[in-house]
């Protein structure tokens, strides 16, 4: 029989937060059948649960007379509140688990190319360091792949520009990357430190296909600003807009960190842009209710933690161009 509570006891706090997942899952399928195969108990032990539950309350928190099940008001005031408990809960044990000996297992992560291979292999490579117990696999695919794995349960979290939240999934800010004009040392910008959005209507570009997020959003930041500029390829991925930049004419607007080695090779050149435009970079988690923020377990937990201190707000070197207005060609 369920005992409602001496909190001092472990196992009824155990006990207490089965039976409010239980009843979270209940109101969620609108079941006992599927909620109890939830929690790989019968359908009688699952009712016998939320009524014992609805005893100690002393209200009805099921409409058990209409199909599908139903909450009454009681039962939707406890559910919000509910809600509120097992996130808290969820929280609150990851953080005692880390206090434990540095955990084992696997970090699964799903990325978008242009979050870096070579920044994110570095900080993975650096974390095995420190944490040799700790294995990170990542993925590189496109923006609705790494939203589909994250979604089905395939990757921890991701990595992407302008991510969304969704019902199932929610959002990290990682960090905003400061956007540049890109050209070859030879073109006239080259020269320049700052160029408006305007003035590019004069010069080709390559630039994103518009079905990505990136390529959207720099679609709406040129039109609002009555830039035109002659629109001559569009790919789907960085390096190719890269090449395609140093061997032409053209020119085109990227996350200034991606292309530090080519500046520093003499490849390509960068220019402020004006006004700054920065690509919203950030974690995707897959999480079981709507209110629910992140409750990872503690291999992913210290990988997250460590992610966003090495690649957080702070850490764009493109940053330290807008301190030095260096950014004229080299």
């Amino acid at each position: 029989m369920l005992c409602f509570i001496d909190i001092n006891r472990a196992n009824d706090i155990l006990l207490l937060m089965q039976t409010l997942r239980l009843f979270y899952d209940v109101a969620r399928c609108h079941s006992f059948s599927q909620a109890a195969a939830m929690h790989s108990i019968t359908q009688s032990a699952a009712s016998q649960r939320i009524s014992q539950l609805e005893k100690r309350l002393g209200v009805v928190l099921i409409d058990r007379s209409v199909r599908p099940l139903a909450l009454t008001e009681a039962g939707q005031t406890f559910l919000e509140g509910c809600a509120g408990i097992i996130d808290k809960y969820d929280k609150l044990a990851a953080q005692v688990a880390l206090i434990k000996e540095d955990p084992v297992g696997t970090v699964r992560v799903a990325s978008i190319y242009s979050a870096g291979i070579d920044l994110l292999g570095r900080i993975a490579d650096q974390f095995h360091i420190e944490h040799p117990r700790i294995n990170v696999e990542i993925q590189y695919t496109k923006p609705d792949d790494v939203y589909r794995l994250v979604e089905e349960n395939e990757a921890d979290f991701g990595i992407l520009a302008y991510p969304q939240s969704w019902r199932k999934l929610g959002i990290i800010p990682l960090r905003d990357e400061i956007m540049a004009v890109v050209c070859n040392p030879k073109h006239p910008l080259a020269q320049l430190k700052e160029v408006t959005a305007e003035v590019l209507t004069a010069y080709n570009m390559v630039t994103f296909d518009t079905n990505l997020p990136v390529g959207r959003a720099l679609h709406r930041y040129l039109r609002e600003r009555g830039a035109r500029p002659r629109i001559v390829s569009t790919f789907d991925n960085i390096d190719t807009i890269k090449n395609a930049v140093a061997l032409t004419d053209g020119i085109s607007i990227l996350p200034g960190r991606t292309v530090l080695h080519e500046v520093e090779a003499g490849v390509l050149s960068t220019i402020r842009l004006l006004p700054q435009m920065v690509r919203p970079m950030g974690v995707v988690y897959r999480r079981k209710h709507k209110t629910q923020s992140a409750s990872f377990a503690p291999a992913v937990q210290q990988f997250v933690d460590y992610l966003l201190e090495q690649a957080g707000p702070d850490s764009d070197p493109a940053h330290e161009w807008i301190a030095d207005s260096q950014l004229a060609g080299t």
